[in-house]
């Protein structure tokens, strides 16, 4: 499956705001009841510092405050040390649970980079 009517349909999902991440930590949760289809999810990574690496996965859910459990195929690439990280995935929606979550490991000491992953999706009706 494909994101369909880019121009019209696709909404930019914030899956974890652009901040520097210093631990490891978790996002908010995203509804997904509204979305069809494939998502591309994009992580952009700054350097983290000398030793300092990124695990970024998505996790799923079908309770927002419920338990969540990895993505099947839903990890990034780990960020080299101190290495800047721009990656793409895709995951299809209907596949998923409704609710996703972006789970970020800090390894190697106190991060100091700026990190963020969006999503590009459509919706099923718009």
């Amino acid at each position: 499956m494909t994101i369909k009517n880019l121009g019209t349909k696709t909404t930019v999902l914030s899956l974890l705001p652009n901040d520097v991440v210093t631990a490891t930590g978790t996002g908010s949760a995203v509804d997904l009841v509204d979305y069809e289809g494939d998502i591309a999810c994009i992580l952009d990574a700054e350097a983290g510092g000398a030793s300092i690496t990124y695990a970024v996965k998505l996790t799923e859910s079908a309770t927002s405050g419920g338990t969540y459990t990895d993505v099947t195929d839903g990890a990034f690439p780990t960020t080299t040390d101190n290495t800047a990280l721009v990656e793409k995935i895709s995951v299809n929606t209907d596949k998923l649970k409704r609710y996703i979550k972006v789970s970020i490991t800090v390894a190697g000491g106190t991060g100091a980079g700026a990190v963020s992953v969006v999503a590009l999706g459509s919706k099923k009706y718009g």
